[in-house]
């Protein structure tokens, strides 16, 4: 697919700096495709430790000693 994309040469020269890929298309492309794997991380992460969980060992440990007799 081609898209035309209007960077300064400022901007054009720093990619290519940043991504040590000479060709102006492959940095550009190169430099788009670690922009979407990065916003993808930062999605992760803005869910990374809201994961619903019950944990049910106290409930099944309560169930557990009830069968066996043991007091609780």
């Amino acid at each position: 697919m081609s898209v035309t994309v209007t960077l300064s040469s400022e901007e054009l020269a720093q990619i290519r700096q940043l991504t040590q890929i000479d060709s102006d298309a492959e940095a550009v492309g190169r430099a788009a495709r670690e922009f979407l794997r990065l916003c993808q991380l930062r999605q992760l992460q803005s869910v990374s430790g809201h994961v619903d969980f019950v944990d049910p060992s106290e409930q099944l440990e309560s169930l557990e000693l009830g069968e066996t007799g043991f007091p609780t």
